[in-house]
């Protein structure tokens, strides 16, 4: 006899703010012993809960006004890099396959903006990582709002227009407190990834080129979360993009029978892409479709 099906669980709610964890926890306590506990949490806590600072990042120049890139925050750990230590090798790290072209195809889209849940002892991997200088900020774990017993990137203390913010991180819980700006890969391991196949990075890339594409051209609707939703697909991504990837040629699909799908310039400049292929290959993005 097969179980009776469950009915639809409520979405959760996003995770509590510092403040309003605080709030919670001194609620039942008595008048005296809260007004202790939240002298107690603003002096002690507080410092190490909230984010270092109210903006994170600079106002952007006055000369860029009404010309500003779209913002895209990429976690480092398990998105980009594996961290491994051994007692035998100490601090090892495996880059994810895709990692350079994803960089290099973003790059002229978005202010990429490398977000690390380490202190400023990581900069030595990212020079690394990013010879190039792409990303044009860098976030450390003093910039994370730390509560429920996670440090979560608050993406409204960006200092930017939270209507052209996404992330890119390989926890859901990282950008719990805004989870529909969010695409969440699994997190890389090498162990599992012999051939250097892993695709996850490669499904992103033309979804996040045609945002960025369609925000300059004014012909977005809504936001980029918004568009994010109407892809209609978990943006959890644990196959390696295949889900994702199908469901952005299909919204590309619609887009183009609407043709309202952004020309791509092709690489050598001057005219659109060949109209021969698949979207994903005339946009030249993704090697190997």
């Amino acid at each position: 006899m097969e179980p009776a099906p469950q009915p639809p669980q409520p979405p959760q709610p996003p995770p509590a703010s510092p403040e309003a964890a605080s709030a919670s926890a001194s609620s039942w306590l008595p008048g005296p012993l809260s007004s202790a506990y939240e002298e107690f949490y603003d002096n002690v806590i507080r410092p190490y809960a909230d984010p270092s600072r109210d903006k994170l990042l600079p106002d952007h120049p006055q000369a860029l006004k009404g010309r500003e890139k779209p913002t895209l925050v990429v976690s480092l750990d398990g998105t980009l890099i594996e961290s491994q230590w051994t007692r035998q090798f100490g601090w090892r790290y495996a880059k994810r396959p895709g990692v350079d072209e994803f960089i290099e195809a973003l790059a002229p889209f978005y202010e990429l903006v490398l977000w690390t849940d380490c202190m400023t002892s990581a900069d030595t991997v990212i020079n690394r990582l990013d010879a190039r200088r792409r990303f044009s900020h860098r976030l450390y774990r003093d910039a994370t709002t730390y509560t429920e017993g996670e440090h979560r990137k608050d993406l409204s203390h960006l200092n930017r227009n939270m209507d052209r913010v996404l992330i890119v991180d390989c926890a859901s819980y990282g950008f719990g407190m805004q989870p529909r700006h969010g695409i969440a890969l699994k997190p890389y391991c090498a162990a599992e990834d012999v051939n250097k196949d892993d695709k996850s990075l490669h499904s992103l890339v033309p979804f996040l080129i045609y945002l960025a594409l369609a925000a300059r051209k004014g012909t977005l609707s809504g936001s980029f979360a918004d568009e994010l939703q109407l892809l209609n697909v978990s943006t959890t991504i644990e196959d390696g993009g295949a889900a994702f990837k199908e469901a952005v040629n299909n919204r590309f699909a619609e887009l183009r029978a609407q043709n309202k799908l952004p020309a791509q310039r092709s690489r050598a400049g001057g005219g659109s892409s060949s109209p021969g292929g698949t979207l994903w290959e005339r946009m030249k993005l993704v090697r190997g479709g």
